[in-house]
C-alpha cells in the first residue's frame, strides 16, 4: 500500500479526496470499532480535546454496537469502511454498493448514523468503487500518509515519524483501532499528536 500520495494520484482520480482544502490536520481510524484499540483511540483523543474520523467495518459495528455509540456521543465523525473488509467488493458496482448499504444500516441501528463517507477496505478501489460512491452519493476518502501503524516490523518511533514526515495543511492521516493496534495505537497517537502540534498544526474531523 502506498504510504504518502501526492499530486499524481490528485491528478489521475480527482473524484477521490486525497487531502482536504483545510489548514487542519485530520485524524482517520479504520477497521473499528475494536473492543481494545477503539477505547484507547477514544479517551487519547478526548485528553487532547480533539475530534477524529473513524472509518467503521460493518462486521464489527454489529459485535461492538455501545462503540459505535460512544464514537457518535463524542462528537467524532462516522464513515463506511465496507462491510467484510474486503478487496473482492472493488471488482463489482453492485457489491460495492451493497456493502457501502449495509455498512450505513449496521451504524444507524446502533445509533449513530454515518456521514456519507467511504473508504474502500485497504485504499483498494477500481472505477465501480467509484461510480458506486457516486450512485449512493458518497464521497470517497482515501488518505495523505498511510501511518503504518499496524506493521509489526515498524518501531513505534518509525510509526510517528512517517506520520508526520510529509506533513502539510489538509493532510488526511490513516491510523487503525483493529487487533494488530491495540497494544500501541495509544502510544503512537498521542506522540503523534504531540509532534503535529509542535509543528503548529491544528486539528480537524472530515464531515
Amino acid at each position: 500500500m502506498i504510504d504518502h500520495t501526492g499530486r499524481i494520484h490528485q491528478f489521475l482520480f480527482p473524484s477521490l479526496i486525497w487531502k482536504m482544502s483545510s489548514p487542519d490536520i485530520f485524524l482517520t481510524f479504520d477497521d473499528g470499532p475494536h473492543p481494545t484499540a477503539t477505547p484507547a483511540v477514544l479517551e487519547t483523543l478526548e485528553e487532547h480535546k480533539i475530534k477524529g474520523t473513524f472509518f467503521l467495518s460493518g462486521h464489527a459495528v454489529e459485535q461492538h454496537r455501545s462503540l459505535v455509540h460512544e464514537i457518535g456521543e463524542g462528537h467524532h465523525t462516522i464513515g463506511i469502511h465496507g462491510f467484510n473488509h474486503t478487496r473482492a467488493a472493488a471488482f463489482s458496482k453492485k457489491q460495492t454498493m451493497a456493502e457501502i448499504v449495509q455498512t450505513e444500516k449496521a451504524i444507524a441501528n446502533a445509533g449513530a448514523p454515518a456521514a456519507k463517507l467511504f473508504r474502500p477496505p485497504f485504499g483498494f478501489f477500481s472505477w465501480n468503487t467509484i461510480a458506486a460512491a457516486r450512485a449512493l452519493n458518497c464521497r470517497i476518502i482515501m488518505w495523505t500518509t498511510l501511518t503504518g501503524d499496524f506493521r509489526d516490523s515498524w518501531s513505534d518511533d518509525r510509526v510517528c515519524s512517517t506520520a508526520v514526515e510529509k506533513l502539510s495543511a489538509g493532510a488526511i492521516l490513516v491510523f487503525h483501532d483493529n487487533e494488530l493496534t491495540k497494544s500501541r495505537i495509544k502510544r503512537v497517537l498521542a506522540q503523534t499528536i504531540a509532534n503535529i502540534r509542535a509543528k503548529g498544526f491544528t486539528f480537524g474531523a472530515i464531515q
